[in-house]
């Protein structure tokens, strides 16, 4: 789509939700969603997936009634990961989203994003902690672990983003279609998986939008608990960015193709 083409009125957008046990908060959260994006968007469909909820969110889920709105249940817990590939898998648009269920991320930045698509007519529009314009506030020990993943993520993956493991980024169809074959990642490893897989692919366009996210609510429980809670992630993160990188020269190896269309296009 052509960047004269393109606004807001025209493209379909498809906004996938990963959830798990969030029958408190999903009513509210999805209202949330819903009044950010529908003064915005004429043609849009909010897919989502709860992940082996087991406290009553799929029941309300399917009790919601709203004609945006499509639930998909998955029996089993198995990981944000296998949730937004099941909501990349069913989604119709021109664009697709992804945004964490519990909104920590306020999804007024949804449009913004968009925005930032249409105007720098890029692959891929991620959010950021590090963005100069970005507000976070949390731990000294999550962003000294998480600057020591990205700068891994550098030297491994060759990706030139500052942070790869935001919850919400949106991607152009085109990109989404090229990807999904490949994703495997389950659990915390999914977001790089992503990103890594469309860099090699030659979709490289991919820009960083400040966001806005407090972690004060995770950070009043018990230091040693958050800490403990911290590292079994960063340990199961580590582990799936190993075997992302042993996995991406077979990859990169069978889809020259692709990279030709890709090289072509941006000659």
């Amino acid at each position: 789509m052509s960047q004269e083409a393109f606004n807001f009125k025209s493209a379909k957008l498809s906004i996938v939700v990963p959830v798990f046990n969030e029958v408190q908060q999903i009513t509210r959260n999805l209202d949330l969603l819903l009044g950010e994006v529908d003064d915005h968007f004429e043609d849009f469909e909010v897919i989502v997936v709860s992940d082996g909820s087991t406290d009553g969110t799929n029941a309300k889920l399917l009790s919601l009634k709203h004609p945006r709105i499509r639930p998909i249940i998955v029996e089993k817990n198995t990981g944000k990961g296998n949730a937004v590939r099941v909501g990349f898998q069913a989604a119709a648009g021109d664009y697709v989203l992804f945004i964490d269920g519990g909104m920590e991320i306020h999804p007024k930045e949804i449009r913004i994003f968009m925005g930032l698509m249409s105007l720098y007519q890029c692959d891929v529009v991620v959010g950021s902690k590090r963005h100069p314009q970005a507000r976070v506030q949390y731990p000294w020990y999550r962003k000294f672990l998480s600057w020591c993943f990205q700068q891994i993520v550098r030297v491994l993956f060759k990706i030139d983003v500052t942070d790869t493991q935001v919850g919400i980024k949106l991607f152009r169809r085109e990109v989404v279609e090229a990807v999904l074959p490949h994703m495997e990642i389950n659990r915390y490893g999914f977001d790089l998986e992503m990103l890594s897989l469309a860099k090699h692919l030659g979709y490289d366009r991919i820009l960083e939008a400040p966001i806005q996210l407090d972690y004060s609510d995770s950070s009043r429980r018990f230091i040693f608990t958050d800490l403990y809670h911290v590292f079994k992630i960063s340990y199961s993160l580590f582990k799936d960015t190993f075997h992302l990188y042993m996995r991406l020269p077979k990859i990169k190896a069978g889809v020259h193709p692709a990279l030709d269309k890709a090289e072509k296009r941006a000659g």
